[in-house]
């Protein structure tokens, strides 16, 4: 079995490459989240907004008060 230096050199340095434009991209993208989700931007406010609903909706309809009665149901 031969084997072609040239192409397994080229392989490696193609996925080296996407690794490192995988990880920029998403070290840019995170920073352009953060910036957009910043205190008082429009975005995070929205956001805020959003999570307050689902914690009222949390409370109202996710938790339980009263305890149940032991013994099963008939």
């Amino acid at each position: 079995m031969t084997i072609n230096i040239e192409e397994v050199l080229e392989r490696a340095f193609e996925q080296a490459f996407l690794r490192a434009l995988d990880q920029t991209v998403q070290a840019k993208a995170e920073e352009l989240f953060k910036r957009m989700l910043s205190a008082g931007s429009p975005l995070s406010k929205k956001l805020e907004e959003k999570i307050e609903q689902g914690f009222e909706r949390f409370l109202e309809e996710g938790i339980r008060w009263e305890k149940k009665k032991a013994g099963f149901k008939k």
